[in-house]
């Protein structure tokens, strides 16, 4: 999934704080974007959700920033 920061000056901040987490792997691809992708059994929506609740705990101790998901990924096969 790509996230989109509102402060170029941020991403690194935003890029500590995700890979902090063991299952998740994540890369700067742009001035203001992420990359990121989460490892484990977890589906779509699952991954969707847990990025959210990071982006808002990331947001809540950054009080000035904002992020949030430009790209998600691809919908899993029914």
């Amino acid at each position: 999934m790509r996230i989109q920061v509102s402060d170029p000056q941020l991403v690194p901040s935003l890029l500590a704080f995700l890979t902090g987490h063991v299952h998740v792997n994540a890369e700067q691809v742009g001035p203001t974007e992420v990359e990121i992708s989460q490892l484990g059994s977890m589906n779509a929506r699952g991954r969707r959700l847990e990025l959210d609740l990071m982006l808002q705990v990331w947001c809540a101790s950054n009080l000035h920033a904002s992020a949030s998901i430009v790209a998600p990924d691809r919908p899993e096969p029914s």
